[in-house]
């Protein structure tokens, strides 16, 4: 006799929200695909993908609901929450029918919106009160830097997080999501999630998992789950710091179908190990002169100035000019610089190759540290901005294979002290996530002598096979690196390193 297909709901929602920068994400921000939209990212490289792949290969009954997307940025706006709940309540309900045997959620973990905190949290808990959902397994993958809360966990059975920063295994996790998940229904159990949260926010260029203490944790987690056969996985949640929420920062989850007790004792001590490395909260790294004076003594490139306080990974806007004012007043040549600025593009789109105008880059978000750079500049190209990544497994490709900068136009501007920087001038913001940005433009990155990276830890995995040397600098912006430096009104505390502990 043939199985009857498992009937599994999937849906996604994916912000990681930044509650410091000015500006709300609205409806117009997010993409948004409905019923069997959803189908549309089939064979590329993000999480739903992951999720629709492995959905196949189990011979489940898809019931696809709602998937909304939107880059980091600010507070999202109430009608966001509410459009996709509607979606998804009404999917729900017509498909109770026919009985819902389980929810596979792709989302991130640290989404805030306007009246609501825990924007995961408490749509989970609306889930639970569907036809059809109540009893349901419910599961899915969710981002290493969600701010995850007892609410989520208390709501699901079965959701797994990323395990590498850069995000390099983001559709690889969605896929083992939905094996955990099947796992479970034919076996006919059930799982909880037990969470655990330790006094601890990291800036996110202490959560790379190739270093302390990310790298301790993860390899402490695979060792749990090897001993423990019935903790079927466990997360490490590195947090996310910018989101003005009472559970911001480091957390742990384990899936369970054993001892939930026991299953805690062994997060606590993850959370023990988190706290004997809490130094990894203070900031590192140097001044913007120090840094320059370094790169002064390279012969050979590319060198990369790293700009986590204008991460656009994190929310920032990607506008900010300091480093590029500083390399050209240094007559540091040769410099790439990628600035967003959808105002300066407009302005320059007359001009043909070979034209020059003087002009106002950057600066104009009007966050912590923004401040337009008057340069002359020559005209080199325009585009319509759109390419396709390079790497399958660059952190960027967990939103998919095909990205859009929007009108686009690379310039170039020299310095009366010598310096000169080819700028790519973006009308959406791009994280430096993929080489191919640069590339879609006719630009060889590695031709550079320095590059200007608005990141913390997300562009590793595509600019360091190619640099000689890597700087992180302390510049203002609205992703400090030092997070004592932030206007904190509700997160939990104690909480390190805001207090001392």
């Amino acid at each position: 006799m043939q199985a009857v297909a498992k009937r599994i709901l999937i849906a996604g929602l994916s912000h990681e929200t930044h509650t410091f920068v000015p500006g709300k994400t609205t409806l117009a921000q997010f993409r948004t695909l409905r019923g069997d939209e959803l189908w549309q990212a089939d064979g590329d490289a993000s999480c739903l993908a992951g999720g629709l792949a492995a959905a196949r290969a189990h011979g489940w009954q898809v019931l696809p609901a709602i998937h909304m997307s939107a880059q980091p940025s600010g507070m999202v706006a109430d009608e966001v929450i509410e459009q996709w709940w509607e979606a998804f309540a009404e999917t729900a309900t017509r498909e109770s029918v026919g009985g819902i045997d389980g929810v596979w959620l792709d989302m991130h973990g640290a989404m805030v919106s306007e009246s609501c905190p825990d924007v995961e949290g408490e749509l989970l808990r609306r889930i639970r009160t569907l036809p059809g959902c109540k009893d349901a397994l419910i599961g899915g993958v969710l981002d290493l830097h969600g701010n995850i809360t007892a609410q989520m966990a208390a709501h699901s059975n079965a959701f797994v997080a990323y395990r590498r920063n850069p995000h390099t295994d983001g559709k690889a996790m969605a896929e083992f999501s939905v094996h955990l998940l099947d796992d479970l229904l034919t076996g006919g159990r059930t799982a909880v999630t037990v969470w655990e949260r330790p006094p601890l926010i990291l800036p996110p260029t202490a959560t790379g998992t190739a270093s302390a203490p990310m790298a301790l944790l993860e390899a402490r987690a695979r060792e749990i789950e090897a001993a423990h056969p019935e903790i079927l996985a466990v997360n490490v949640f590195a947090g996310f710091a910018y989101a003005d929420v009472p559970d911001a920062g480091m957390s742990f989850t384990a899936v369970t179908t054993g001892d939930p007790e026991a299953a805690r004792r062994e997060l606590q001590g993850l959370s023990e190990i988190a706290m004997a490395h809490k130094q990894h909260a203070l900031p590192t790294g140097l001044s913007l002169d120090e840094a320059l004076d370094r790169v002064q003594r390279h012969t050979e490139g590319p060198v990369l100035i790293v700009e986590p306080a204008d991460n656009i990974g994190g929310g920032a806007p990607g506008d900010l000019t300091v480093v590029l004012k500083g390399l050209l007043e240094r007559g540091i040549r040769n410099v790439g610089a990628a600035i967003a600025d959808p105002e300066a593009v407009r302005e320059l789109w007359p001009l043909h190759p070979g034209e020059r105008k003087r002009v106002r880059i950057g600066g104009k978000s009007g966050v912590v540290g923004a401040q337009p750079l008057e340069l002359e500049v020559e005209m080199i190209s325009k585009s319509d901005g759109k390419f396709t990544l390079e790497d399958p497994h660059s952190h960027m490709a967990v939103g998919g294979l095909h990205h859009d900068m929007g009108p686009t136009a690379v310039v170039r501007a020299t310095s009366p002290q010598g310096g000169s920087a080819t700028i790519l001038l973006n009308s959406i913001k791009t994280a430096p996530m993929d080489l191919a940005q640069w590339r879609s433009q006719g630009i060889n990155p590695e031709d550079f002598f320095v590059i200007n990276i608005k990141a913390a830890v997300a562009h590793r995995q595509a600019y360091d096979p190619i640099a000689k040397a890597s700087y992180v600098v302390n510049t203002p912006g609205p992703c400090a690196n030092d997070l004592r430096a932030l206007p904190f009104r509700h997160v939990r505390r104690p909480v390190y390193p805001l207090d001392e502990l």
